[in-house]
């Protein structure tokens, strides 16, 4: 039996000027029997006086002070010290709907299950709303439906902060966020998903992310560009290993998201030199080009012309960056 429902991590850093309104949204749920932990990642302006001063208004609220060691480290070290049947997670900078624990947790007790998953709304600093088109279905899956539901992407959101999961799922299955990794999402939803038995999606909106300008524009110095090259082939392989192994009828979906990936990386790179990007560019363009009938077959879901997928697909490495420089030069 379980005093506590759900357990909310906040990871928090640099974080004084968002953190009190994004906190006040997590004690106003209307389910009550919740504890929130905020975990100060050594931030160095006042975020941790702030984290202090709320705990001691609220007894629900924890504080963990840890040196600094990025956002995955911070969420484990929640996960390590939550007392909830449920682990919820929350950015810093967002804001949850006061009926999110509620509904995930109802959805979540009914159908006896390992996540428990909802949807959000994106908003930008003018207060400009996308993501903003929900069905309100309620679907159970097996863990095989899971998994297809999850890399389709067409409901369910590869995100931490729209979902619930069973805290003693997370540790019977040593499931945690991978330190120093970028795409700390994906790989630990896709663990979750790869071992839950069962899980419930409602797609109604119950989180609000807030975009930031300086969080969309991201400007990657060199060593920074091949940390996140590193990382998201990383990522790519990983899943995949585990798709092929687990579900070979699903790599198709797999492959499809990694491909997107792998476009994206391309337009980051031709901004920068060849040797910069390397070896990291001519894996994306080898598994590009190994996956090319799918590249093109799917064009539209990339929302990309045909001339587009051949010159990423076949295009010699020395000549396409010519060519995305020459256009971005010209884009100016």
């Amino acid at each position: 039996m379980h005093d506590i429902s759900i357990s909310i991590v906040i990871p928090v850093y640099q974080a004084e000027h968002f953190l009190q309104d994004s906190v006040e949204s997590a004690l106003t749920q209307t389910l009550t029997d919740i504890e929130i932990i905020l975990v100060n990642d050594g931030s160095r302006d006042r975020s941790g006086i702030i984290c202090d001063e709320i705990a001691s208004k609220d007894k629900r609220v924890k504080v963990i002070h840890k040196e600094n060691e990025g956002q995955s480290a911070a969420r484990n070290a929640g996960i390590d010290a939550a007392k909830g049947k449920y682990i919820s997670f929350m950015d810093h900078d967002d804001f949850i709907y006061p009926d999110m624990c509620m509904k995930l947790f109802k959805n979540a007790e009914k159908y006896d299950v390992d996540i428990s998953a909802g949807s959000f709304i994106r908003k930008d600093e003018k207060g400009t709303i996308s993501h903003n088109k929900h069905t309100s279905q309620l679907l159970v899956y097996n863990n095989n439906e899971g998994v297809k539901a999850f890399f389709s992407r067409e409901i369910i959101d590869i995100y931490v902060w729209t979902k619930i999961y069973r805290k003693d799922f997370l540790d019977r299955n040593n499931i945690r966020f991978e330190k120093g990794r970028s795409d700390e999402d994906w790989l630990f939803n896709s663990s979750a998903f790869f071992s839950a038995e069962k899980i419930v999606m409602e797609d109604t909106p119950l989180y609000i992310y807030i975009e930031y300008a300086n969080s969309t524009c991201r400007t990657f110095h060199v060593k920074n560009i091949r940390k996140f090259l590193d990382d998201t082939c990383y990522r790519i392989q990983k899943i995949e290993t585990g798709i092929q192994k687990n579900y070979p009828d699903l790599l198709y979906l797999s492959q499809r998201q990694s491909i997107k990936a792998c476009v994206r990386m391309l337009f980051i790179t031709s901004k920068y030199k060849k040797s910069d990007c390397e070896p990291y560019y001519s894996w994306i363009k080898k598994y590009i080009y190994s996956n090319a009938q799918i590249f093109i077959h799917d064009r539209q879901y990339w929302d990309m012309s045909l001339g587009g997928v051949l010159l990423a697909a076949y295009t010699p490495t020395w000549l396409y960056f010519y060519i995305k420089k020459w256009k971005h030069r010209h884009d100016i």
